[in-house]
């Protein structure tokens, strides 16, 4: 089971944009006609900006390493994130023919054991994860008791970031006790993702199997050409829940609130980019499709995986995830008997990096000095 939850926090706000929409070309053009350009004014260009198609992590990567300063690399990863889950540039898209039905039916099996195999093989392991975490604010007007009072409307915007170590053991990410956690600013405490290492993995498949699950497309990538799945899982075939933290319940005879935890499954559907070679997934996509007038509007994930390297063997293993989540952000301030979530949208992002990857527990050598 995979689980979405969030947590509400509020910033002050700034002034409306209408953002400006450019490919991930048009994109570094802009970056790499700006060299020389400062740190500030850099991210100043860029911020307002929306990709109309795919930033793949290599070209992300590339990008990040000619940027001047930390507030151009926090726009780019703005511009990225969300642009995951869409389509890659016609340039990434090669016009190979479709494979035939047995072809894809053998790509299917070959996806299939890859991921039974993952979920069986991957070793006990720690991993550094370092997680950013943004939100924007919706305008919101409300009567108070001086007149009509205003949050400004402010974009994404950073809010803090967390770094701890994970530990995947005996097929489950466990939160091991006493693990040190290193926070900045309000750290990451909206948006919380798990199952990247394997669980996500099973899920979905099996899941997607029991739904429909077609193959879609070609996709070029420093890998060579991957293949690509799409899938759609229908409400009573799903194990995909989202969760949401806290909502008013109801009120107690004193006024109180009762908060209690928004809990839904949901239908999803999504992409399985993998190497038709043997399997091995390089992007997975979970987007919910949610009941219209939710709470929760909208929530998704997407992960890529690379080739890592585990005590001496290579390993597929999460690299980057980005999870979005956009919910009601607001009880309306009249509703005194019981709660009415009808205030603006409000969007939550996070950008999580994995590294410095390793085998759970000590290694020993052991060796004899015969003479």
């Amino acid at each position: 089971m995979l689980i979405v939850s969030i947590c509400f926090c509020v910033t002050a706000g700034a002034t409306d944009t209408t953002p400006k929409k450019v490919s991930s070309g048009e994109l570094m053009q802009i970056i790499a006609s700006a060299q020389g350009t400062s740190d500030g004014d850099l991210a100043q260009k860029l911020n307002g900006m929306v990709l109309t198609d795919r930033l793949s992590g290599t070209r992300l990567a590339d990008l990040t390493s000619k940027l001047p300063g930390d507030k151009s690399r926090v726009q780019l990863m703005l511009l990225a994130d969300p642009s995951i889950f869409l389509l890659p540039p016609a340039d990434e898209m090669p016009r190979d023919a479709s494979p035939s039905a047995a072809a894809a039916r053998d790509m299917l099996l070959k996806l299939v054991d890859y991921v039974n195999r993952t979920v069986r093989q991957l070793p006990n392991l720690m991993a550094t994860r370092f997680s950013n975490g943004f939100e924007d604010q919706p305008r919101e007007e409300w009567s108070g008791p001086y007149g009509i009072e205003t949050r400004f409307y402010q974009p994404l915007h950073w809010v803090g970031s967390l770094k701890m170590e994970v530990t995947y053991r005996d097929r489950k990410e466990i939160e091991e006790k006493g693990v040190k956690v290193e926070k900045k600013g309000n750290g990451v405490g909206g948006l919380i993702t798990s199952g990247e290492f394997g669980p996500i993995l099973s899920m979905v498949l099996a899941d997607a199997v029991k739904g429909k699950i077609t193959w879609t497309r070609w996709e070029k990538s420093s890998d060579g050409t991957l293949a690509v799945f799409h899938y759609q899982v229908p409400h009573e075939k799903s194990h995909y829940y989202v969760k949401f933290c806290c909502i008013v319940g109801s009120f107690n005879t004193a006024g109180t609130a009762d908060m209690q935890v928004w809990n839904e499954r949901a239908a999803y559907h999504g992409d399985i980019v993998f190497s038709p070679a043997d399997g091995s997934i390089r992007l997975l996509t979970v987007e919910a499709d949610l009941a219209a007038g939710a709470l929760v509007t909208d929530a998704g994930i997407a992960i890529e995986y690379a080739a890592t390297d585990i005590g001496g063997r290579s390993y597929i293993c999460p690299v980057r995830s980005v999870s979005m989540l956009q919910s009601h952000s607001a009880q309306k301030r009249d509703a005194i008997s019981h709660p009415d979530y009808e205030g603006p949208v409000k969007t939550f992002l996070n950008d999580v990096r994995f590294s410095n990857y390793r085998r759970f527990g000590a290694e020993t050598k052991i060796s004899t000095n015969l003479r």
